[in-house]
């Protein structure tokens, strides 16, 4: 799963793209957006199939079931620009009898990171897999991470599985600073 996302790298962004951003340490779902897609576009993370009479307000899809399910049938494919992700890792507490949850924070150096998307006249979703490596132990999904090359195939319509960018992924634990969607700032990231 993906529920929260950064794009703060003002200078990497202009340089590969061409694209001014704000920096943003805490989208959330029903933000405004960049994604590649024909070009640079912005639009609403918020899915919902062109037959569906209310909103569904899908963020995220499966890539294992892309391609069967009615939802998806008349997606077009984007990506993503993020450099950072949040999951939390959740459980239960015996001791006090309640469910608990910690955020991480996901990078890979603080590069740019290309996620595999969808997209329709409504708004975009983030394609998830199974995760891979240390991401299993915070959460059970991840984003379909796409290395240079993959890129292309993945706007081409092929379905990519095999990405080995997870396994240079670092997560380091953050404050629930970051649970609220209000805040949006440089302690979203930093290390608690």
């Amino acid at each position: 799963m993906c529920g929260r996302f950064t794009l703060k790298n003002k200078s990497k962004i202009k340089e590969l793209y061409d694209i001014d951003i704000e920096p943003n340490y805490n989208i959330s779902p029903s933000s405004e957006v960049t994604v590649l897609a024909s070009g640079p576009k912005t639009m609403k993370w918020s899915y919902s199939p062109s037959w569906a009479k209310t909103p569904m307000n899908i963020i995220n899809a499966r890539i294992e079931t892309l391609d069967e399910k009615p939802s998806f049938k008349e997606a077009k494919r984007c990506i993503f620009l993020t450099d950072g992700w949040y999951e939390w890792k959740r459980w239960f507490d015996w001791e006090r009898r309640e469910n608990k949850k910690i955020p991480y924070y996901h990078t890979i150096d603080n590069s740019i990171i290309h996620i595999a998307g969808i997209y329709n006249s409504t708004g975009c979703a983030i394609i998830t897999e199974q995760s891979k490596g240390d991401l299993k132990d915070i959460h059970h999904r991840q984003p379909l991470l796409l290395s240079d090359n993959e890129i292309r195939l993945w706007l081409n319509g092929d379905n990519v599985h095999s990405s080995k960018l997870s396994n240079i992924v670092s997560i380091h634990k953050v404050s629930t600073y970051v649970n609220s969607a209000k805040n949006n700032d440089q302690k979203c990231i930093e290390k608690a």
